[in-house]
């Protein structure tokens, strides 16, 4: 039975084997593919700027400015304030005093753990340093 199992496995491995030896060559040939494809991007690139201004190898013309925005008034700009705070959702005051209690709680601990961590690192400094 192991024996059957042993070359069932052999099998696979050798499937999978080819399908890798397969396979390379092939993902070779596409990065080659891309490498040339992006080298010929580049030179067409290049000598689209030269047609732009005129010129071979000639920088391209800058674009016009973007357009100014217009500043928000005072006033908009509260009543867009007033309107977010509208859109959100306020905990009650159950959920408000179990995430204050949480909080403080986790406060606690970590001071504990910081205290206890600088009481045992003082007493070994004294011991070893006298």
């Amino acid at each position: 039975m192991s024996q059957a199992r042993n070359d069932a496995e052999d099998l696979d491995a050798e499937e999978l084997g080819e399908e890798f030896a397969q396979d390379e060559p092939q993902d070779a040939v596409e990065r080659k593919a891309t490498k040339a494809d992006r080298k010929t991007k580049k030179d067409d690139k290049r000598s689209d700027r030269g047609k732009a201004a005129g010129k071979k190898g000639a920088p391209a013309a800058r674009k016009p400015a973007a357009k100014k925005r217009k500043r928000t008034s005072p006033a908009l700009f509260y009543r867009q304030i007033v309107a977010e705070m509208r859109k959100v959702v306020w905990p009650t005051r159950g959920e408000l005093t179990t995430y204050t209690a949480v909080v403080i709680v986790f406060v606690v601990c970590i001071i504990g753990i910081v205290a206890t961590m600088d009481y045992g690192i003082s007493k070994a400094v004294q011991a070893v340093f006298g």
